[in-house]
């Protein structure tokens, strides 16, 4: 993919993976439209992307369940001149714990940021994506296929995504555009940390592990890799070729 005048979207880019993946399209050139749900870290990623990279960098700052938010994000790509990319990376974990002692009404948090709003956000980029044959890139997690104790809420939400990205791949390839789901492995990142509140995981590794595995995506066709699950973190992948 030739980043020269191309835009992208990335969710839940104040920190951790999302500063990671923008960080990585700044570089390859692309304008970038950021967004989490505060301001003061988010404006702060925008500029240190912007004066390291040279692009132009628009922080929208909102929930990603507020469909006002949704609409500034793809009317800032708009401004920018049009959209490749669009990452949906902002997620909620809801709580590490037994499904038996899960308090049911946190599903109403849980499947709206991980499962509901990525579609959303999607619907109102697909006349933006259709005119560039453009890329959406749903970040999931290994707790969607393991069945791991204590992630049935997260990982439910996350295996539902799953299954709509690979049908959003099938139902938009006449619009020429494409959908993936990336499992980026895991990582020492606020997320993480939460999930594991009691627990060292300074052995897990930086989200910037997962840099070679970006570049080698943003460079395939879209329609080569669309309906693709990817681990960011396989051993013996192509992309570790760049490390």
């Amino acid at each position: 993919m030739n980043a020269r005048n191309r835009v992208a979207i990335v969710t839940g880019a104040s920190r951790g993976l999302g500063v990671v993946i923008a960080g990585v399209l700044a570089e390859r050139g692309y304008d970038l439209v950021i967004g989490a749900r505060n301001a003061g870290p988010l404006e702060q990623a925008a500029g240190s992307l912007a004066s390291k990279h040279g692009v132009r960098v628009r922080p929208i700052a909102g929930d990603i369940t507020d469909a006002a938010a949704r609409t500034r994000l793809v009317d800032a790509a708009r401004t920018l001149g049009g959209l490749d990319v669009l990452v949906n990376n902002a997620s909620e974990l809801g709580g590490i714990g037994p499904l038996l002692e899960f308090d049911v009404t946190r599903f109403g948090r849980v499947f709206p940021v991980n499962t509901g709003a990525p579609i959303a956000l999607i619907q109102l980029a697909v006349p933006l994506l259709a005119e560039r044959g453009g890329l959406v890139v749903n970040i999931t997690s290994d707790a969607a296929q393991g069945a791991y104790a204590g992630w049935g809420p997260y990982g439910a939400s996350k295996a539902a995504l799953e299954l709509l990205t690979r049908t959003l791949a099938a139902e938009l390839r006449d619009r020429h555009i494409s959908a993936v789901i990336v499992d980026p492995g895991d990582m020492r990142t606020r997320m993480h940390q939460e999930a594991f509140p009691l627990e060292d995981i300074s052995d897990r590794p930086l989200p910037e592990i997962t840099a070679p595995f970006w570049h080698w995506l943003f460079d395939q066709r879209p329609d080569d890799v669309s309906g693709g699950r990817f681990a960011a973190q396989a051993e013996d992948a192509p992309w570790l070729q760049r490390a």
